[in-house]
């Protein structure tokens, strides 16, 4: 644009019909930073459904739609939600977390379903802030757990991983809570936020249950056999996967 190379295209800025831009930030953001004048198309009216279907093939991520405070950590543990149902649905067999599993209008659906996401957004933002766990990933578990048979346990599990205070040795919420502050769950990789899940899960289950632990792993690809599935993807794998735990 500052070089005077914009043509006028079939792309247009969009406005849906309650005057709520869908379609065109990235141009006009580049019209503000080259500080000059260009023609575009613009449409109004559009359906604001449409939004979520939008140049998805750009790298457009579900929180970009969503115009609320938390909204990437809302979005993102929306995703974890439905990526469990999905490995429940199949007798609990875990896969890899990809990014891509579920289109935007499937997670805008699964946040609606669960307006628990909004409830405890802040919460898991402040565990996160006070130890450095995955916020996206402990407010799924947090969601889901205040749907299960121990939700009143929220509270005490949440003010340890903030102050971590009254633990002693073998509190489940001690060892989720070391793991956090060494960094082990700030990787990047799709096997490890499987993992991610799977721990943080096993620990809100034994601090649900008021039970000690020994230890806090979710094997994806080992060679223990108890309560495990065979590894079915992968080449060349020949370990053993868990089960994907419910929350309790």
């Amino acid at each position: 644009m500052s070089e005077g190379r914009w043509k006028l295209t079939h792309q247009s800025i969009a406005f849906d019909e309650n005057d709520n831009l869908i379609d065109g930030q990235h141009r006009l953001h580049a019209v503000v930073q080259s500080k000059t004048v260009v023609p575009m198309r613009v449409d109004v009216g559009a359906d604001p459904s449409t939004f979520s279907v939008i140049d998805t093939g750009y790298g457009r991520v579900a929180s970009q739609f969503m115009h609320v405070s938390n909204a990437n950590i809302i979005m993102g543990a929306a995703r974890i939600i439905l990526f469990a149902e999905s490995c429940r649905a199949k007798g609990g067999e875990a896969s890899l977390m990809y990014r891509g599993n579920f289109d935007n209008d499937v997670i805008f659906e699964a946040v609606d379903q669960w307006p628990e996401l909004k409830e405890y957004a802040s919460i898991a933002t402040r565990i996160y802030r006070a130890c450095g766990s995955s916020s996206t990933n402990m407010l799924a578990v947090l969601a889901q757990a205040s749907r299960g048979k121990a939700p009143e346990a929220i509270d005490s599990f949440a003010e340890k991983m903030i102050t971590g205070e009254d633990m002693t040795k073998g509190d489940p919420v001690l060892l989720l809570r070391n793991r956090a502050i060494a960094r082990m769950d700030r990787s990047l990789t799709y096997r490890d936020k499987t993992v991610l899940y799977g721990t943080t899960v096993k620990a809100w289950n034994a601090h649900a249950k008021g039970e000690r632990l020994k230890f806090l792993r979710f094997t994806y690809d080992g060679k223990s056999t108890d309560d495990m599935l065979p590894v079915s993807s992968g080449r060349g794998s020949t370990g053993m996967k868990e089960k994907i735990p419910e929350v309790y």
